[in-house]
């Protein structure tokens, strides 16, 4: 099965380059990042009654992430970056 995601907007932070990116989000107390939409996707009605929200479900992908393939497991930084775990397990 293929799933294809068209991106309606991109996400943009204080981080100038991904290197300076924490990969633990533990690591940093608070950051603010914006959302900024394409523009045919900037329409006040579709956010209309987002204020009543405390929270939202943002998905997303990483638009400068390696692509080196499927990998079943990583090396969490949060276990030292030495002990293997499975992807679907961190």
């Amino acid at each position: 099965m293929d799933v294809q995601i068209q991106a309606i907007a991109r996400m943009k932070s204080d981080f100038p380059t991904k290197f300076g990116i924490p990969r633990q989000s533990g690591l940093v107390d608070a950051l603010e990042s914006t959302i900024v939409f394409e523009p045919e996707f900037r329409n006040a009605d579709a956010l209309r009654g987002i204020e009543g929200f405390s929270h939202l479900w943002i998905i997303w992908q990483f638009s400068q992430a390696v692509r080196q393939g499927w990998s079943p497991t990583v090396r969490p930084p949060r276990l030292g970056g030495n002990t293997r775990m499975g992807v679907f397990a961190t």
